[in-house]
């Protein structure tokens, strides 16, 4: 019964410490100013700042990459060993002209790579909607392409998706042909070369890759780069509602942390970042300007937002 008067009297002589405080702050007006909260910018808002604007680019970033800050210069990574990749490209049933887009120019970026392989496939859910036309145009793209995937599940972003990817990734790829997989989004230009040639000194096993949120344990979901043992590890456990339903890049994150026994997690910051021409409503990621050596450029969400991608790093094809 003693300790009772004395939990009081230290709880009233913490409230009175608050007070003062307070009343400090406000007698000289100097009460902090709350930070800034991100408004999520529409997609309207952000093609305006896009539209016939070209990308900033000059010869090199205002950051180092991750092998730069290791002291490794971009030169250097020519003479590393080639590295081999396969990357699944989150879309959904309607983007045709987004995927034709993308796999034109991923196409054109495979003729060029310089000793190392990337291979692509785009990655579906089942339609929520029981659309045959819609069905049909699907078809009919894949029979003319071959690079569809449907996964064995109700389309969905953040429910259960993740999991369901790198499951087939586990089971249906051949993964003694690649060092490492990626889940990447449709809105994102990944130049090829750059990617491989980053990837070339890092470890083949136990890679977790990508742009990391800053004092966070996940790698952002615009490109997430695993060596393909990590695959093998989701796919060796059952699904657990969850342990997968919420945000598939904090989930990826909190599984690999809980189940891996050995997680390099390497965040590449720099050359992994969102189109410089949309600072006034999109900071996170941003970077000011692009270069030859960006490994990807996010938020293109238009086609016509891709035109600055295509004036940069395609204005020489035929």
């Amino acid at each position: 019964m003693a300790s009772r008067p004395l939990f009081i009297l230290y709880l009233s002589l913490i409230l009175f410490v608050y007070l003062l405080i307070v009343t400090f702050y406000y007698l000289n007006d100097t009460l902090p100013t709350p930070l800034p909260v991100e408004i999520k910018p529409t997609n309207e808002e952000i093609f305006a700042l896009q539209d016939n604007v070209r990308i900033p680019f000059r010869t090199k970033m205002e950051c180092d990459g991750y092998n730069e800050f290791r002291e490794i210069p971009f030169e250097q990574l020519w003479f590393w060993p080639s590295v081999r990749i396969f990357i699944g490209i989150w879309s959904v049933a309607d983007k045709y002209e987004i995927r034709h887009l993308i796999r034109t120019l991923n196409l054109k970026q495979r003729r060029n790579l310089a000793g190392d392989i990337v291979d692509f496939k785009f990655i579906l859910g089942i339609p929520s909607d029981n659309n045959p036309e819609l069905k049909l145009k699907l078809k009919a793209e894949n029979d003319t392409y071959g690079d569809l995937v449907m996964l064995d599940m109700v389309e969905n972003m953040n429910n259960g998706k993740g999991y369901y990817y790198w499951k087939w990734i586990a089971e249906q790829l051949d993964t003694t042909r690649y060092d490492y997989v990626s889940k990447v989004d449709d809105d994102l230009f990944i130049h090829f070369q750059n990617l491989a040639l980053n990837l070339r000194p890092l470890t083949r096993g136990h890679l977790y890759y990508g742009n990391k949120s800053p004092h966070s344990f996940f790698i952002r979901g615009t490109i997430e780069v695993l060596s393909v043992d990590l695959a093998h590890l989701i796919a060796s456990f059952p699904f657990k509602k969850r342990e997968w339903n919420g945000p598939e890049d904090v989930q990826l994150g909190a599984f690999l942390n809980k189940h891996a026994k050995s997680l390099n997690t390497i965040g590449e910051n720099c050359l992994i970042f969102t189109d410089p021409r949309i600072r006034k409503v999109r900071r996170k990621m941003w970077r000011p300007w692009a270069s030859p050596n960006s490994i990807a450029i996010h938020w293109l969400k238009d086609i016509r937002a891709w035109k600055g991608v295509i004036d940069l790093y395609f204005s020489d094809d035929n």
